[in-house]
């Protein structure tokens, strides 16, 4: 893709490159980054003819995040898992399908087995990622589900709406739970030495917000503020990954030390719209659909969508990760794969 590359260096590392974008700094070319599940990846990995752990190299990945080591335990027929906090996920579907919640029949958070942030070993093989790569590659801890959807998770995401609503103390008390473990999670991390922050949240559907600004800002924002502020603090940016229509939180947001939005959906934030109001605030994460014409596009049109996504978010040739808005699920055929690859190598310029 023919963009400017102003006062770049001729030839970065993947870790400054990221670093530069992220902060709407001249780079060499524009960061790439696609994430797939596991089911996806065995596809890829078998259509190109490569181990899956070549894979990230192979679509030009920038992005290496690093998650806790815990025992995935399972129930007896093995289909939910665990995760670190007890809530369950259904081992049968690809994506996230929530198929058990741990509070949803009591409202005592003292009976609930809590997780230890301080416990040594779940920090191992981040270290050890750390250590191995952290020179050259962009290293982000993966601070899914960070606070709103892990308190759905450990509630259930109808009564926890209810809750909101019905009993919002104890929501309060429950979400100051939540913020205490992943602030002590966040401060490992930035002392282990990552480069960024990625938190994930969800608080939009395609159309509108799950659940009122006003709710939000009382609820949600103070406490995700404290979380940011541990990387703010450390002058390291914060991505954020939050689905659907989020138009009415974006300043609170900026304010609050996001720096780098994802999954920037186009059949939800309008691109161009988007750059305008803040592409001088935010950088970008994402932006190639995988809701429309990654999985039911023409090559040509994956090709053009992702040059588009590019000339859009980033018409000075920074401030975008551009890559499949989220993970890429093997309804989406290989050769759009290859097309979009084709377009981030800019063999159609």
């Amino acid at each position: 893709m023919p963009f400017d590359r102003g006062s770049a260096p001729d030839s970065l590392s993947r870790k400054e490159r990221m670093l530069r974008a992220l902060r709407r700094q001249p780079v060499d070319r524009i960061p790439t980054q696609s994430n797939y599940t596991r089911a996806m990846g065995r596809l890829l990995s078998r259509h190109f003819g490569i181990a899956e752990a070549q894979l990230p190299e192979r679509l030009g990945n920038h992005l290496l995040r690093v998650d806790l080591n815990y025992p995935r335990r399972t129930n007896a027929d093995g289909s939910i898992e665990f995760d670190w906090w007890g809530a369950g996920w259904d081992t049968r579907t690809e994506g996230y399908w929530h198929a058990f919640s741990p509070l949803k029949e009591s409202l005592d958070l003292d009976r609930l087995a809590w997780p230890d942030p301080n416990d040594p070993a779940i920090l191992g093989t981040a270290e050890r990622t750390i250590l191995q790569h952290g020179a050259a590659s962009f290293i982000a801890p993966n601070l899914g589900m960070c606070l709103f959807e892990r308190a759905w998770s450990l509630r259930g995401f109808d009564c926890l709406l209810m809750d909101m609503l019905e009993r919002t103390a104890w929501v309060e008390e429950l979400l100051d739970r939540i913020t205490e473990i992943q602030e002590s999670l966040a401060r490992r991390f930035v002392a282990a030495g990552v480069d960024g922050g990625y938190f994930g949240d969800d608080y939009g559907a395609q159309r509108a917000m799950l659940f009122s600004p006003r709710l939000w800002r009382r609820l949600i924002k103070p406490r995700l503020a404290k979380l940011f502020s541990v990387f703010v603090d450390a002058g390291l940016p914060v991505i954020l990954h939050s689905d659907g229509d989020i138009r009415a939180i974006l300043p609170d947001l900026v304010e609050i030390g996001v720096t780098t939005l994802n999954p920037v959906q186009p059949e939800v934030l309008d691109h161009a719209w988007l750059y305008r109001e803040y592409g001088t605030k935010l950088s970008f994460y994402g932006g190639v659909s995988t809701q429309g014409v990654l999985p039911g596009g023409t090559v040509e049109a994956v090709r053009a969508a992702t040059i588009a996504c590019a000339r859009t978010l980033a018409p000075e040739g920074t401030g975008l990760l551009l890559g499949a808005s989220h993970r890429m699920q093997s309804d989406i055929p290989a050769r759009n794969v290859e097309a979009m690859l084709d377009a981030f190598n800019g063999t159609d310029s």
